[in-house]
């Protein structure tokens, strides 16, 4: 059966259409044409994907490794337009990392587009709110075990490369498993020689850009590797966004680094605010929504409308293959957002069903 929207406006993710009928047909889009009528409040734009959420009502992915707990994640993060997520795992020990790579696996539910491994493989000095006893060394015979337990997973993993051997690390990135640099205190040389072409969380446990020791940072700077950033104003000042974001361009992209106030396992993170912190008073992820990061990009950091809303659709797609989500095109899912003048969202679209009642 064929549905149909029509919407005075749409952002594609490339270009603003105008009354559009958008038809689907078992969760594609098979057509879009030209009509009248139709819904006028605000615009629609591709449902928002986000590449490191921890979990959500209640739940943290790195007690509990389950199902449950990624589905909470997507009704808590779909409220605010998220239609796709990397589930994300805090730095933890084997067993956790075996019980959330079969949990992604034998999930069933929504939302879910792959598992981030956070760790363990982290320069100590960088673990940020991680724990230090969960911080493990790369040896071949681990990493071999990851790659082949993650087979059949899209899996991210985010690495401090200075803590491999070269002959681990090669074995690493000549796997499926997409790599990103971070909680990190690696050289400027360090991470150009290690060809990695991702990054995680910009400015956040990683070397800083010196004067005469540019660091991680001035790495991302230097090169045309995909980046992602916690616009919160927490994690980075906005003015550290707006800056980034003249130097990185197309290759920065939005994350939430959202987690959720759990105190049944071995992460707990207390809110203050708008601020989440350890047992430590480390800043331990975000509170962060993507339709709140959108907003702040635009409202505060001078970002156009259509690129921060690219921030969080077109290039997370392309950072993690997500060759069918990402933008409003014929083929691709019907995963689609209705925001308001104001950035806010107001009704959101799963393979062409509404979600919000």
């Amino acid at each position: 059966m064929t549905k149909k929207l029509i919407f005075k406006k749409v952002f594609t993710g490339q270009a603003w259409l105008e009354n559009q009928a958008i038809s689907i047909v078992d969760g594609r889009i098979v057509s879009m044409q030209n009509a009248d009528g139709g819904i006028a409040e605000g615009f629609l734009v591709p449902g928002f994907i986000d590449l490191q959420v921890y979990g959500g009502g209640g739940i943290l992915f790195s007690n509990h490794q389950t199902s449950e707990a990624i589905q909470a994640t997507f009704d808590e993060h779909a409220k605010s337009g998220t239609v796709a997520f990397q589930i994300t795992l805090n730095c933890s020990p084997k067993q956790a990392m075996w019980d959330a790579i079969d949990a992604c696996k034998s999930y069933r539910g929504k939302g879910l587009v792959g598992l981030h491994l956070e760790g363990p493989f982290f320069n100590p000095i960088k673990r940020g709110a991680h724990t230090e006893a969960f911080v493990q060394a790369p040896t071949y015979e681990f990493v071999q075990e990851i790659i082949e337990r993650c087979q059949g997973l899209p899996t991210y993993m985010t690495i401090a490369p200075e803590m491999f051997t070269p002959d681990v690390l090669n074995l690493l990135k000549q796997s499926d498993i997409m790599c990103s640099m971070g909680h990190s205190d690696t050289t400027f040389e360090q991470a150009k020689e290690a060809g990695i072409s991702r990054i995680t969380h910009l400015f956040n446990a990683m070397s800083q850009w010196q004067s005469r020791s540019l660091g991680l940072v001035g790495a991302s700077f230097r090169s045309d590797a995909w980046t992602s950033i916690i616009a919160d104003g927490l994690h980075c000042d906005f003015e550290s966004l707006r800056l980034a974001k003249q130097l990185k361009g197309d290759k920065l992209f939005l994350i939430t680094d959202a987690v959720t106030h759990d105190e049944s396992g071995p992460y707990v993170f207390t809110k203050t605010g708008a601020r989440f912190t350890n047992e430590a008073g480390v800043l331990s992820g975000s509170a962060l929504t993507m339709d709140e990061a959108i907003r702040n990009c635009v409202n505060m950091a001078d970002i156009s409308i259509e690129e921060a809303i690219r921030m969080a659709t077109v290039y997370p797609a392309e950072v993690a293959n997500l060759s069918d989500l990402g933008s409003i095109e014929v083929g691709k899912r019907a995963c689609f957002v209705q925001m308001n003048s104001a950035l806010e969202v107001v009704q959101v679209w799963y393979d062409g069903e509404a979600l919000i009642n």
